[in-house]
């Protein structure tokens, strides 16, 4: 039997065009599929994200959070800020990475990270 590995996460959304600029425009993932009521976005490493437009009763999701990796977490947040997100100060983990922390379009709890060793 093969290795199992993680393929992608998959989010309903209200309104791709908000999703798409939320995660490529600001945060910075690649968009790998734009079809009519489907996104997928990827980036390095080859996890992905699928994403449908679908209505509110479909929409958000307790006990889960979106991290990324992001090449600068403290541009990135100003960047995120600037286009008027509530994200918070990025803060150094005991863990090696520093983290801020923000809510999506559609209150997905998302997590943006750099390594410290990559700063």
């Amino acid at each position: 039997m093969g290795e199992a590995a993680l393929s992608h996460v998959f989010l309903h959304v209200a309104s791709l065009a908000v999703t798409r600029s939320f995660y490529v425009d600001l945060i910075g993932l690649e968009v790998l599929a734009d079809e009519p009521g489907y996104l997928r976005l990827g980036g390095g490493g080859g996890f992905r994200l699928g994403i449908e437009e679908r209505g509110p009763e479909e929409i958000g999701s307790d006990g889960m959070q979106l991290v990324i990796r992001v090449i600068d977490v403290d541009a990135t947040a100003a960047l995120l800020r600037s286009a008027g997100v509530d994200v918070s100060d990025p803060a150094d983990q005991e863990w090696g990475a520093r983290h801020a922390w923000l809510h999506d379009p559609d209150r997905y709890p998302v997590s943006i990270f750099t390594m410290r060793e990559d700063r």
